[in-house]
């Protein structure tokens, strides 16, 4: 993959958008998850769920390969039942995800880099479960915020500039821990290119770009109606 020099600077429009986005999705979150607490669970009715978790990650398409790459992710969301089965979910999430080569010293190999890039998230799911086991499956939408390349001298260009929009399929499970109480395991793979771009290749192949792989490891925490 031929490396690209692009500025990823986000403008202040940007950041006002994601803070006034975030600012309403919290307020949202809370007055619903507010009357979860004293209503009881119907079709319509939201409640609300709050994540912590670690994501490890790599980069298809960078000759790198490998879960390597350790990183953070947390948010809160909010879903509701569409029957008696299954639920619709939306959350608003922030992850960290991106590529990590570590030195080999032992097969002569000293050179070694970070590239990772930091998003806000925001899947939209659908929920339904098998015996005990929930599954979830759906699209997240990732805006990129900030991008950080380094080795063991300090910082790097951003040559392989993230792109700002990435479109992604998630699906997962979870497993309940008690009432209030999950883990959930999620995977993340891009669709459309997180870095560089598709191209037509003779008229018929369709190549290029270089695609995130991720995997989430997430306590969940449930604010449920009462009954």
């Amino acid at each position: 993959m031929k490396p690209q020099v692009r500025s990823f600077k986000a403008k202040k429009p940007m950041y006002m958008w994601l803070s006034r986005c975030i600012a309403f999705f919290f307020a949202a979150t809370c007055s619903m998850s507010a009357l979860a607490q004293t209503e009881t669970p119907r079709k319509g009715q939201f409640s609300g769920l709050i994540k912590l978790g670690l994501v490890t990650s790599q980069i298809h398409n960078d000759d790198v390969g490998g879960y390597n790459k350790l990183g953070g992710t947390a948010g809160f969301g909010v879903f509701t039942p569409i029957s008696r089965s299954a639920k619709v979910q939306l959350e608003l999430n922030y992850a960290m995800r991106g590529s990590r080569k570590a030195a080999r010293p032992d097969k002569g190999d000293f050179n070694s880099f970070t590239l990772e890039a930091h998003y806000i998230d925001i899947p939209i799911l659908y929920r339904s479960h098998i015996a005990m086991f929930e599954y979830e499956i759906g699209l997240c939408n990732g805006l990129l915020v900030f991008q950080d390349s380094r080795n063991l001298s300090g910082p790097l260009p951003n040559l392989n500039a993230f792109n700002r929009y990435e479109l992604a399929l998630n699906a997962g499970v979870s497993v309940p821990m008690n009432e209030k109480w999950s883990f959930n395991t999620r995977f993340h793979y891009s669709i459309l290119p997180a870095i560089g771009k598709l191209q037509l290749v003779n008229g018929i192949s369709v190549i290029g770009g270089a695609y995130n792989n991720a995997i989430t490891f997430c306590i969940t925490r449930t604010l449920s109606p009462k009954s």
